[in-house]
């Protein structure tokens, strides 16, 4: 066979071969497999540019497949080969071959620690974008051929193509692992919530029946004219009691909220420092007597302070609040209002700790159902509460807002609509005596 269709034919075979390999690693391995053995080389090496083009050339530039040289030997020190071969290469996009680089003006080191003749290197190209080189040399002076350059950018075209679409079809596989990863957990959460909004349901239907019998029978007591129990044990059950209501009426809220139900709401004009001071006193009752200690309560909401809300969800909202600032937090927990800045504007409650804050990463999912932005801690919760308060604050019209910094504590606040106090009335003119002025020009 003449030296004109043998290498055509053998590239023809060579491109078939390198098209049915779809792995990636495999397919760089065999394309430098077969160019080594095709062009009559020593050694050989596949380089790839890492897409990042920030960093340095010397970090994108990795060798992902070498011909007879072991995984070892690439991490030894001496390890190298003619980087001024390859640069030339990336720099102009066009093939380069030396018949003798070991007697070229300047030789690299590695061309001199080698004694290297012939080199041929030719770049990886998709649709002018550049994807690495391949490498060929010999110790052998002009050993690759006029046909081998004449081949060689061919290979290299078809070579570039195939490594183009193991890298799409790599991409494609790890999306859809992925999505399918995303869709399985999906459908796991969804599961777990359904069975969580069965259990809520059920719990609390079956919870509220006793502790209304537990309420009436606490009122009968507190009525007997002898033998009363001790006043501190009735105010012990009368807070507990209040406590596992409002758990109750939070778990049928929840369980309503998920089958799509509306929030029921009555509507009046309510004095929010005190329901204010009710709420943080029940919070302080709540807690243990060897803990009170670790917080100090404050009110700072202004007396006669009056808002449009509904008495039992504004108090829902703020013992949720309450709750997970003595769960999370410690030190000082305030209550303060903070007015709207113009006319008709809603004014913000604010409900402050002096914990260890909350992840920045944490505060966008905080009212997410289900979401506990600390879900390995020994503090119990069902990641109900806030996603709550969020629910009940939006039925009433109102925002919620997070602030926190790492060590500076939390504060969550929302939007309450305030009544304005009545303007009060003008004072009665007063008449001016006979020779005496009027009291305002005094």
């Amino acid at each position: 066979m003449s030296s004109t269709v043998d290498p055509i034919l053998r590239l023809l075979e060579v491109t078939r071969s390198i098209t049915g390999v779809l792995d990636l690693d495999q397919l760089l391995q065999h394309i430098l497999n077969q160019a080594v053995e095709m062009m009559k080389a020593e050694r050989g090496y596949l380089l790839l540019l890492d897409p990042d083009t920030t960093l340095p050339m010397d970090r994108r530039l990795q060798v992902r497949a070498a011909y007879r040289l072991g995984a070892e030997e690439l991490l030894e020190d001496d390890f190298s080969l003619s980087r001024t071969a390859i640069l030339k290469v990336l720099e102009g996009g066009s093939t380069h071959h030396s018949q003798d680089a070991l007697r070229e003006p300047n030789p690299s080191h590695s061309v001199e620690m080698f004694g290297l003749r012939s080199i041929l290197c030719e770049p990886l190209i998709v649709q002018d974008r550049m994807q690495g080189v391949l490498y060929l040399d010999s110790r052998i002076i002009n050993r690759f051929s006029p046909w081998c350059r004449e081949v060689l950018p061919s290979l290299a075209s078809q070579a570039a193509i195939c490594i183009e679409n193991a890298k799409l079809l790599s991409q494609r596989e790890e999306a859809m692992r992925a999505q399918y990863h995303d869709q399985m957990r999906a459908l796991e959460m969804e599961a777990w919530k359904n069975a969580m909004a069965a259990f809520v349901s059920i719990a609390s239907h079956d919870l509220k029946g006793p502790l209304t019998v537990l309420q009436n029978g606490l009122a009968l007591l507190n009525r007997r004219p002898q033998n009363p129990p001790p006043p501190d044990l009735l105010k012990d059950m009368e807070v507990s009691l209040l406590r596992a209501r409002r758990l109750v009426e939070d778990y049928l809220d929840a369980a309503a909220l998920q089958q799509g139900q509306s929030l029921s709401l009555r509507w009046e004009q309510l004095d929010l420092h005190q329901l204010v001071q009710r709420e943080l006193t029940q919070v302080e009752a709540n807690l243990h007597v060897k803990k009170r200690d670790l917080y100090r309560f404050i009110n700072a909401v202004p007396p006669d302070t009056l808002v449009h809300s509904d008495e039992m969800r504004l108090r829902q909202v703020l013992a949720n609040l309450l709750e997970n600032a003595v769960k999370y937090g410690r030190g000082t927990i305030s209550v303060r209002l903070h007015p709207g800045q113009g006319e008709g504007e809603r004014a913000w409650v604010e409900v402050s700790d002096e914990g260890p804050g909350i992840p920045l990463e944490s505060q966008d999912r905080l009212f997410d159902r289900y979401f506990r932005a600390e879900p390995n801690s020994s503090v119990r919760g069902t990641g109900l509460g806030l996603w709550i308060v969020r629910q009940v604050v939006e039925a009433l019209g109102g925002e919620v807002a997070v602030s926190s910094q790492p060590n500076q504590g939390a504060r969550f606040s929302f939007s309450v609509e305030t009544i304005l106090p009545p303007a009060p009335p003008e004072p009665p003119a007063v008449p001016a005596l006979p020779g005496r002025a009027h009291p305002a020009s005094a």
